[in-house]
């Protein structure tokens, strides 16, 4: 392995490209030359898994920070640290972070690692790549996508066409709970009639019968389904032939192109249209790879970071236009997220809305 002085950002992207992650890459400073706490403006790190099980994950939310940054995408360059798996390794990037100069840290991507990493940060602002908003709680600025973000935009477009009532088909799990609860909480402020859910039992064959139930007789005006297992894509299937209108959530955006003809005319709600395909397009034609909505919001997330220019305070009302939409940070350090809704036609995603 090359020493990190010897491995330009170019050279650091090609291998990325063709090999894993090499370690002189992921720690040392992207540019040319070291970023020194002297320096004026925003010192960005971004914390991320690049060795474990999530290692993957991790070096492909690198690669998409790289390249923008290869490409003068951003005002500044990036620190990447890798944060491992614990709370202990991901406390110690923070450390180290702050010792190369940064004063804004980005990441860490796992919720049980935050509250380590906010601790060993001290008064240096944590964006958080979690979608758990919770953690603001812990003194982390959220800025993972949550179920709420998603609900808000259902609930957006149901005003905006004149639905009345919606329905959530329940998932299960933590996210799918934060689902239901963001509709029951926020459905009457859209003017829409919140409906009692619909099982996450419910054979596809019933989802019919379970639809009218909900209604009291009369078909819901959206179905929204927020989960991406097997069973949960069959119902919106069986929903969709129902004619309801069947809206599923940004995790539908990682669905392969037998999930998307098989869900011909539901919707989902998504990244920015324009800015992530011409982003995903570039993706594809530099390292020949997809571009996944996470390494989409490291990219996002960096970018803001970055547009903070220094202040310790991220909550600022001015949006910034990211991949996944325009987001913007509120005062308890959770995020608000301007999402599309996508429409599945013949295989294809079409904006909506």
């Amino acid at each position: 392995m090359l020493p990190a002085p010897r491995l330009s950002r170019r050279k650091c992207l090609s291998l990325l490209a063709v090999t894993p992650l090499v370690g002189a890459c992921a720690r040392g400073p992207i540019g040319n030359g070291a970023q020194g706490a002297s320096q004026p403006g925003a010192q960005v790190a971004l914390l991320l898994p690049l060795s474990g099980a999530r290692a993957g994950l991790g070096q492909q939310m690198a690669k998409a920070v790289w390249l923008v940054e290869d490409f003068g995408g951003t005002p500044g360059m990036t620190r990447v640290l890798d944060s491992g798996e614990t709370t202990q390794s991901a406390a110690q990037a923070a450390r180290d972070a702050m010792a190369q100069g940064a004063n804004i840290i980005v990441g860490p991507l796992f919720r049980d690692q935050t509250p380590a990493v906010v601790q060993a940060a001290g008064p240096v602002p944590v964006l958080s790549l979690s979608n758990d908003t919770a953690l603001a709680a812990s003194g982390a600025w959220v800025f993972g996508v949550t179920p709420a973000q998603s609900v808000n935009t259902v609930l957006r477009f149901a005003k905006d066409t004149g639905a009345q009532s919606l329905a959530v088909v329940e998932t299960g799990g933590t996210l799918g709970q934060q689902a239901s609860l963001a509709v029951q909480s926020r459905a009457r402020t859209a003017k829409v009639k919140p409906l009692p859910n619909i099982p996450a039992a419910t054979q596809p064959k019933d989802m019919a019968d379970a639809l009218r139930q909900s209604g009291g007789g009369a078909m819901p005006d959206i179905v929204y389904v927020p989960g991406t297992g097997a069973n949960a894509l069959r119902q919106a299937e069986a929903a969709v032939k129902t004619g309801v209108t069947t809206i599923g959530s940004l995790q539908w955006s990682g669905l392969g192109q037998e999930d998307l003809e098989r869900l011909d005319k539901a919707c989902f709600t998504g990244p920015d249209p324009v800015r992530f395909d011409r982003m995903s397009s570039f993706f594809r034609a530099q390292l020949d790879e997809e571009l996944g909505v996470i390494a989409a919001l490291a990219v996002d997330a960096v970018g803001m970071a970055h547009s903070l220019d220094g202040a310790a305070n991220p909550n600022r009302r001015t949006a910034f236009e990211g991949l996944l939409g325009n987001t913007r940070f509120d005062r308890n350090k959770t995020c608000e997220r301007d999402l599309a809704i996508l429409r599945i036609d013949g295989g294809n995603v079409l904006p909506v809305a």
